[in-house]
C-alpha cells in the first residue's frame, strides 16, 4: 500500500475514533456486553463464552483501527520527509 493510501486510511480511522458518536457507541456496546456476562447464569458457559468472543472481536476491530491511525501518522511523517528531501535536491542539486 502506498504511503498516501496509508495516510488517508489513518486519517479516516482517526476521524472515527475521535468522534463523540464512536466513543459513545463503543462505551455503550462494551457496557452492554459486560452487563450480559454479569447477568448470565453461572452454569450458562456457552452464552458467557459467546459474549466474551463478541467483546474480543470488537476489541480486535478497535485495535485494528488504532493501528491504521498510527500507521497513517507514520506515513504522513514519511511523506513530509520525502517532500522536504525532494525540495532540497531541487534547490541544491
Amino acid at each position: 500500500m502506498s504511503l498516501y493510501k496509508e495516510r488517508e486510511l489513518g486519517h479516516a480511522a482517526e476521524q472515527i475514533l475521535s468522534s463523540d458518536v464512536w466513543k459513545e457507541a463503543w462505551s455503550a456496546y462494551r457496557a452492554r456486553i459486560l452487563e450480559e456476562i454479569e447477568g448470565a447464569r453461572s452454569n450458562d458457559t456457552d452464552t458467557v463464552m459467546h459474549l466474551k468472543r463478541l467483546l474480543a472481536a470488537a476489541s480486535a476491530a478497535k485495535s485494528h483501527m488504532e493501528r491504521l491511525m498510527n500507521e497513517g501518522a507514520v506515513a504522513a511523517k514519511s511523506i513530509e520527509f520525502q517532500e522536504k528531501q525532494s525540495k532540497l535536491k531541487r534547490v541544491f542539486g
